[in-house]
């Protein structure tokens, strides 16, 4: 039998790639296979059918011959480490490893992520919030451009009045028969978020990895966020990596 590390897909994009980059963590230390079950609402196989992580063979699907040493299962009550950003603050390098180089772009250009058709557990942020950070910050850019999963909302208009932003659509895999157009569009809007060297977004783990991936000087983010499914014992918004810089413009509890 071949121990292994086992990852039960669960949750999101963002929510999945903190479980691949933990389970590989460990599988390395270990010198255990990694392996997953195959399931889930955008798994690894699309991972690995559509480029996302560097080597195709690091992650197998489970089969009788894997024993398993560690489950990683978000329904578990350890899952709470999963998202904790301090547990992979040595590892930062090591993690970029795990995934293709891309190209960069102007690094004066900005990049905003607004998540909103499912934003699930997650607080709405509103433009306004955006509009504070930038003058609040007073973050320079000669061009920007918004990834949103809604692009004919307010929230994206104004985006477009004020800032005269470009708008890329994210897609929300909303059903089985659109998931690979879907789970395409996802991996194309992720990458392209990658490509900046200025990033602003809120409560997103799609947007903290793109950014984590990223490479980037500038990075902000909502320090006040903590995902509502760990009942406030773990705030991604205390993320002190380089170049990312935590802010509140206003609070967005309610």
């Amino acid at each position: 039998m071949k121990k292994s590390v086992v990852i039960l897909w669960r949750n999101g994009f963002g929510n999945q790639l903190f479980q691949y980059a933990y389970g590989k963590i460990i599988s390395e230390e270990k010198g255990w296979e990694l392996v997953h079950n195959g399931k889930g609402r955008a798994c690894a196989v699309d991972l690995i059918e559509f480029g996302m992580v560097k080597d195709p063979q690091d992650i197998k699907k489970m089969d009788s011959t894997h024993e398993c040493q560690l489950l990683i299962d978000y329904n578990k009550p350890k899952a709470v480490e999963l998202e904790n950003p301090h547990n992979y603050s040595n590892y930062l390098d090591k993690i970029k490893t795990f995934f293709p180089p891309i190209p960069k772009r102007d690094p004066n250009e900005l990049v905003v992520h607004l998540r909103l058709g499912d934003n699930g557990s997650n607080v709405y942020t509103p433009f306004e919030w955006y509009k504070k950070a930038i003058d609040d910050n007073n973050i320079q850019f000669s061009k920007m451009f918004l990834v949103t999963d809604e692009p004919n909302s307010s929230d994206a208009l104004k985006f477009q009045q004020h800032y005269n932003a470009t708008i890329f659509s994210t897609a929300t895999i909303r059903d089985n028969e659109e998931r690979k157009k879907a789970v395409s569009q996802i991996m194309q809007d992720f990458n392209f978020i990658r490509q900046f060297n200025k990033i602003l977004f809120s409560n997103s783990t799609f947007s903290w990895w793109a950014a984590v991936l990223s490479g980037a000087k500038e990075i902000y983010f909502n320090n006040e966020w903590q995902p509502n499914h760990y009942n406030g014992m773990i705030k991604l918004g205390e993320t002190n990596y380089p170049n990312f810089k935590g802010i509140c413009p206003f609070s967005l509890k309610q």
